[in-house]
């Protein structure tokens, strides 16, 4: 069987001590707190500014991860949503239109590890002296180095995207203290520790009879999360984990993987990828791609040769997305080719073959 790209990540051994603290790499962030999951960690700030927040209502990219959207809701915010174009930059006329509105809570975020809201500065100065709580999603820039607004009231981000990790999220804030009393919450945790275990074993030894209980397992684990938005202290495995991370060779690898794939898709008919090329400060998250016709096909194909691409991402049902032209674009052609730390060079060149030869036989 092919050596699988792509997918959830995997775990070998889960570490016999358990860290205390949190790494310099979400220290430098600000006061912090460990959750069990990124939509947790907005959870736990929505709580936090209950009785400081000018209205509930919030301004969201309409490019957005449901879960992102989900504890809005359910501490019953009303959502409005800006527009984001093909340079996965937020259409700063779509914002103009909320700008004389009481906006609560105005979140923004770079994508794949790129600094695509640069453009919002002016709008977060005004937000900010109207009272607008600004808040940082970091979960895709997490380890690039470039210079963030100082007018961030909050920092949130999901863990789980970088390596395997059973849970894990952050709240942060360099105003602000952040509550950090939180119950443990372990059924979420627990069956995403075992499915991380059994993929491991699948990867090391090639069972293939453990490939369907695994991703049953990670199926059962989100649903779980899906249900249930509230705050949760991380996981003990998950803290030992992200303590022990090597981020330099984790950017190293990205960095490189990221790189041959630019050079050698760019001038690939019908893929355009989302960024030409990438600065030294940049930690990519994967490496995406516009695909102009036939996204299903050609995601089926690279399926059938055991490379899993995953779409960034469904359009969430709270968002009419006839409204956003520009960002139902990117739904509708986007897909995320895989470049991460468990891969080399050689796994990024199997990647271009086989789009090469789907790309003969089209």
């Amino acid at each position: 069987m092919n050596r699988e790209i792509g997918s959830e990540f995997w775990l070998i051994e889960i570490p016999n001590d358990y860290a205390k603290g949190s790494p310099d790499w979400i220290n430098m962030w600000g006061n912090s707190v460990l959750t069990s999951s990124g939509r947790g960690a907005i959870s736990l700030m929505l709580k936090g500014i209950e009785n400081n927040v000018i209205s509930k209502t919030a301004l969201l990219p309409a490019y957005i991860c449901e879960s992102i959207i989900m504890p809005f809701i359910k501490e019953g915010y009303v959502c409005y949503f800006y527009d984001v174009d093909n340079n996965l930059k937020p259409n700063t006329e779509s914002i103009n239109i909320f700008l004389k509105k009481k906006i609560g809570v105005f979140l923004h975020l770079g994508y794949f590890g790129f600094p695509t809201n640069i453009n919002l500065r002016n709008y977060i100065i005004y937000l900010k002296k109207k009272g607008t709580i600004i808040v940082e999603d970091l979960t895709h820039t997490l380890f690039s180095k470039y210079e963030r607004y100082i007018e961030n009231d909050y920092y949130i981000a999901s863990l789980r995207k970088w390596t395997g990790l059973p849970s894990g999220g952050f709240l942060a804030s360099k105003h602000n203290n952040v509550q950090n009393h939180l119950d443990v919450q372990t059924g979420f945790s627990n069956i995403r520790e075992r499915a991380l275990l059994l993929k491991g074993d699948y990867i090391k030894f090639k069972k293939p009879k453990l490939k369907q209980k695994f991703l049953d397992m990670f199926d059962k684990a989100e649903n779980i999360l899906n249900d249930d938005v509230m705050s949760y202290l991380i996981d003990n495995v998950s803290h030992s984990l992200i303590n022990e991370l090597d981020t330099s060779e984790l950017i190293k690898k990205r960095r490189k993987n990221f790189i041959f794939l630019s050079n050698t898709l760019k001038e690939v008919e019908g893929i355009k990828p989302v960024f030409k090329k990438i600065p030294d400060a940049i930690c990519p998250l994967f490496f995406p791609v516009y695909i102009e016709k036939g996204r299903k096909k050609f995601k089926d194909f690279l399926i059938s040769k055991s490379i899993y691409c995953p779409i960034h991402w469904s359009i969430p049902r709270q968002i009419n997305i006839s409204n956003y032209l520009l960002s139902k674009k990117i739904y509708n052609s986007i897909l995320s080719i895989p470049c991460d730390q468990r891969y080399d060079v050689e796994d990024m060149r199997r990647i271009v073959d086989v789009i090469n030869i789907y790309k003969e036989t089209e």
